[in-house]
């Protein structure tokens, strides 16, 4: 949750690289032509994009690393000639997608789970290859607009609150390509890779590493997908085996060997920030604390919060949700409640709750679901805000944690928040003897640990260690 985002900042040319690329090949692809003209598209959904995921990542190593590998796969694409504007976005999602115009965006969290350069490569070798298959321009056009922003939840109240219980499901910014699409881009892809020296299996094993997480968020969640890549590019298993298939063709008459890039991907990502930003807040458990505006709230147990640009969010699996928010208010915290934020509503049970910010609490009942209402004085003509619903059946069990959560809403002092420190990727070296175990023990933040350092190192479930290798903890700044 930001402290609040109105303007774009643009910044300098290694964060949002525009790529020249000359010609390499003899041959020009029948589809070169309409790339190119899209290519000459100033995309007005470029801000927007930036917006929605965070702004810009503002790390050199890591912006020059991805300006260079850029570089590479498009020189090495079936159009070499046009010019790709590759922007490193500061979310901690793993997603990575291009638009017309040769937009092109990476996200630090995709950058945490690949293991080496030639994911990253893989990656990006797909996405400049649906550009250069001109599927941006169909998909843009159906999906993008109205997308940006969550769906509401249906039909739970009918006033302004409506627009701001927002549908956790809901958090896809693009509509996903079709099937033949994604084929043609992965074979264009792999291709891309081979020509540019990179292990052309890898965007296989890239996508089969984002499975296990995807895998691995749905069962912590309750059930419910990750949100990222997989989220727009389906049918995993078959698009590995697929991926694979590709590279054999190209490899099995060659004398060749693989090409990973390991070390310099992980001397890049070295100290990067993983999880939310410092200004968007930190999630530990079933605690919410933003060191920033210096204030902290805890939800009950089962709820599994989510961060986003938009608001806090905690969700419990028998459709429970609560949402957390800012904004603007003058006068009291009642008057807020009954005159504006629930104009026009049927409101009981108005009372006090959390004196210390001059609280007011109320509930509201519609169309089956009960909601009790939040808001607290934050001071400095702003307001915070809880959405606390249930199903009306459920809500007598759940409302005295609602409850709990505002009345324990509490202001950090600055020492406070001073001692909250984002999590980072750590890349730390085996030493003889060394084991899982070892590395487990120093991971910070993540829930299920061992899993966690498995997925982010390629590890499977029963592999060692090998002494001598490099591999990514996450950890806080504490070991900086």
């Amino acid at each position: 949750m930001p402290i609040r985002r109105i303007f774009v900042t643009y910044l300098p040319w290694f964060f949002c690289l525009i790529i020249s690329i000359a010609s390499l090949l003899a041959c020009t692809p029948a589809h070169q032509a309409s790339a190119q003209k899209q290519n000459s598209v100033n995309n007005p959904e470029h801000k927007k994009i930036i917006q929605a995921f965070g702004g810009v990542y503002e790390d050199f190593e890591v912006g020059s690393y991805v300006a260079g590998l850029s570089l590479k796969i498009a020189k090495s694409s079936d159009d070499p000639v046009s010019k790709y504007r590759v922007t490193v976005l500061d979310s901690p999602q793993v997603n990575a997608f291009a638009m017309p115009g040769g937009y092109t965006y990476v996200t630090r969290g995709l950058l945490a789970l690949a293991n080496n350069e030639a994911e990253v490569a893989a990656v990006m070798g797909h996405e400049i290859a649906h550009v250069t298959a001109a599927h941006g321009t169909e998909r843009q056009r159906t999906s993008i607009g109205a997308a940006i922003l969550a769906s509401v939840l249906g039909n739970v109240m009918n006033s302004r609150v409506a627009n701001q219980i927002i549908d956790i499901g809901a958090t896809g910014l693009m509509a996903g390509y079709s099937r033949k699409q994604e084929y043609e881009a992965d074979d264009l892809g792999v291709r891309s890779l081979y020509r540019a020296g990179y292990d052309p299996y890898a965007g296989g094993d890239f996508l089969a590493a984002m499975g296990r997480l995807s895998e691995r968020e749905a069962r912590l969640s309750g059930g419910s997908p990750i949100p990222g890549w997989l989220s727009t590019h389906p049918d995993t298993g078959d698009r590995v085996s697929r991926a694979h298939k590709i590279a054999d063709g190209l490899v099995s008459n060659t004398s060749w060997q693989r090409n990973h890039g390991r070390a310099a991907h992980l001397a890049a990502i070295d100290g990067m920030l993983y999880g939310d930003a410092p200004d968007e807040g930190f999630i530990r458990g079933q605690d919410f604390m933003h060191p920033i505006l210096r204030f902290r709230f805890s939800v009950p147990e089962d709820f599994k919060l989510i961060n986003s640009s938009q608001a806090v969010f905690a969700k419990a699996p028998d459709g429970a949700v609560i949402k957390f928010d800012m904004a603007d208010a003058d006068g009291s915290t009642r008057s807020y409640l009954t005159d504006i934020w629930a104009e026009g509503l049927r409101l009981r049970g108005i009372k006090e709750i959390n004196s210390t910010l001059d609280g007011v609490t109320a509930i509201h009942e519609q169309s089956g679901k009960i909601s009790r209402l939040v808001v607290l004085r934050a001071g400095e003509g702003r307001v915070y805000r809880f959405v606390m619903q249930s199903p009306a059946s459920d809500f007598g069990a759940l409302d005295e944690g609602f409850k709990a959560t505002a009345r324990g809403f509490k202001r950090l002092s600055v020492v406070e928040a001073g001692k909250l420190k984002p999590l980072k990727i750590k890349i730390l070296t085996v030493r003889e003897n060394d084991t899982v175990q070892d590395f487990v023990e120093q991971m910070k933040g993540v829930e299920a640990p061992e899993e966690m350092f498995r997925i982010l190192n390629g590890l499977g479930l029963t592999e060692a260690l090998v002494s001598g290798t490099k591999v990514k903890i996450i950890t806080d700044s504490q070991m900086f």
